[in-house]
């Protein structure tokens, strides 16, 4: 069980953040600062901030022994372009054939009111030399949410799963190399939620095919939204979908 200490330090930080509306903390991928695009493996990673200073508990590329072979995600931080401040995160896929191939950036633990809506969006854009396109295998975008009582160490209802492929659907492109474009859902904690975890995940599906390309993200966001609270309590035995592929799971979205 974590500590009163870490606890009370995550309720401090998360409520400052809140103070300027987004619960998150370096939630434009300002620190550690490069000089150049840099990987997570050669230590560009948002999870290396001060303690106290960050939202950001993982980043990184899942590769198993058995995955040599097949191409690869490169993950990590870039001072070449940003929507907000000097930096932002890139996502490499290089030549991956290789199906269910996975990257991702996870929060800590981060207070939430039980009951209540958030809003949880991060910014998108394509590299303009490499981007991802329509006409090969698109990985997608997949957001994990899950929820947890204040005593951390239990689950609160289910965990919700939102998906949006890269770059688009073929009748509608969304992110795209001369803009930035925001991915966004919106969820409500259950009545016993303390806490929320959100994953953003990178990956290739199960068809056969090739990704290469480059996509840059930048100023991810954990709102409350103003009213959010619903005085009608939740049904515990509502069931929720299991996620679907993304050819098949509309999300919603946002244009800036």
């Amino acid at each position: 069980m974590r500590s009163l200490s870490v606890l009370l330090l995550l309720s401090l930080t998360a409520a400052a953040a809140a103070a300027e509306g987004n619960l998150l903390l370096n939630s434009s991928f300002e620190v550690p600062a490069v000089q150049a695009r840099t990987a997570e493996s050669d230590g560009a990673s948002p999870v290396r901030a001060k303690e106290g200073t960050t939202s950001w508990a993982h980043f990184q590329s899942v590769v198993r022994p058995q995955d040599k072979d097949g191409g690869q995600i490169i993950i990590g931080l870039t001072n070449e372009i940003a929507r907000t401040g000097k930096q932002s995160i890139f996502v490499d896929f290089q030549n991956v054939t290789a199906t269910k191939r996975r990257s991702f950036l996870m929060t800590d633990l981060v207070p939430v009111k039980a009951g209540q809506s958030y809003r949880i969006g991060i910014w998108g854009r394509l590299d303009r030399k490499r981007p991802l396109t329509l006409d090969q295998r698109r990985p997608y975008l997949r957001v994990e949410i899950e929820y947890f009582t204040p005593d951390p160490e239990n689950q609160a209802g289910d965990t919700d799963n939102r998906n949006e492929l890269i770059p688009g659907r073929t009748y509608q492109l969304f992110f795209v190399s001369s803009k930035w474009m925001e991915y966004y859902t919106t969820v409500r904690t259950p009545e016993d939620a303390g806490f929320m975890k959100v994953t953003f995940r990178w990956e290739t599906g199960k068809k056969p095919g090739t990704t290469d390309g480059v996509i840059y993200f930048d100023d991810a966001s954990l709102q409350a939204v103003a009213g959010g609270e619903n005085p009608v309590p939740l049904d515990p035995a509502a069931s929720k979908a299991t996620p679907a592929e993304p050819e098949e799971h509309e999300t919603q979205k946002e244009k800036p």
